[in-house]
């Protein structure tokens, strides 16, 4: 939600394409919520049949601090929902806003509270700049895969905002990952020897790959402002910016394997 902001014009109306996938983000995150609720229940209960249960439902909402912010996590998603069910300008201030809480909620479950005290709310903090970073970030990249070939003669300007704000993004992934990992890995040993470690290490090389290839951009940009061929720089700034999202969603993909293994910290 944050890309029409920085990346186009003020009065710059956004795709259908751009809608359409904003409408399945929002599909998608409110089904995955109730799905990680739904599967929660059924581990209290010992089985997939306990998920039917609508006490225990109730149980892990109340009685769970993970239950509870997630049901207020549900709750913004039918929020951000409605208001993408009707058509609505492209800078969207209050989608922007219920976005980026929906986002940042993550960050008061899991591994974010270790190690307990004042350093866990400071990871809770860099946690969600964390979130906020990365969701600019590759949500970027989708919204200029969608609307690449459509970019015309303001994809030079419209690449240039990007990559300044993605710099800016980078570069905060990066410091609050340094100090999330120091936090919960604290050792070399705790790297190379334990499951987290080494799926930790799988996240940073797919985050470096993304990186390279969003420097990659930068020659698409000047040829684009050169005035080379329009149609085969723009398609090809859309093949690499789809890459560089794909491997964006891995990256999601190995940080929920992250979420479900326990950080050397706590070992």
């Amino acid at each position: 939600m944050a890309f029409p902001f920085y990346a186009w014009e003020r009065d710059h109306a956004a795709p259908p394409s751009f809608r359409k996938a904003l409408r399945w983000s929002g599909v998608l995150t409110l089904v995955s919520a109730w799905a990680v609720l739904v599967m929660m229940t059924a581990g209290m209960g010992g089985g997939l049949a306990s998920a039917a249960d609508l006490s225990l439902l109730m149980a892990a909402v109340s009685d769970t601090q993970f239950g509870r912010v997630w049901m207020v996590r549900i709750l913004l998603a039918v929020a951000v929902l409605a208001l993408i069910v009707k058509p609505r300008p492209a800078r969207d201030w209050p989608m922007l806003a219920l976005s980026g809480l929906l986002l940042v909620s993550v960050a008061l479950t899991g591994h974010s509270a270790l190690p307990g005290g004042v350093p866990g709310l400071l990871h809770q903090g860099a946690d969600a700049v964390h979130l906020l970073a990365a969701g600019w970030w590759v949500g970027g990249l989708l919204a200029l895969a969608l609307t690449a070939r459509a970019l015309g003669g303001e994809a030079h300007h419209v690449l240039e905002r990007f990559s300044g704000v993605g710099y800016g993004a980078v570069a905060a992934i990066v410091l609050t990952g340094l100090f999330k990992s120091l936090l919960l890995v604290q050792t070399l040993s705790g790297v190379d020897a334990t499951a987290y470690g080494l799926t930790l290490l799988l996240k940073v090389a797919l985050a470096a790959a993304m990186g390279l290839l969003a420097l990659s951009n930068n020659r698409i940009s000047r040829r684009l402002k050169a005035g080379a061929d329009q149609a085969l720089w723009l398609g090809r700034l859309q093949h690499s910016v789809t890459l560089e999202f794909a491997l964006g969603m891995a990256v999601l993909a190995v940080v929920g394997a992250l979420g479900a293994l326990s950080p050397p910290i706590s070992q």
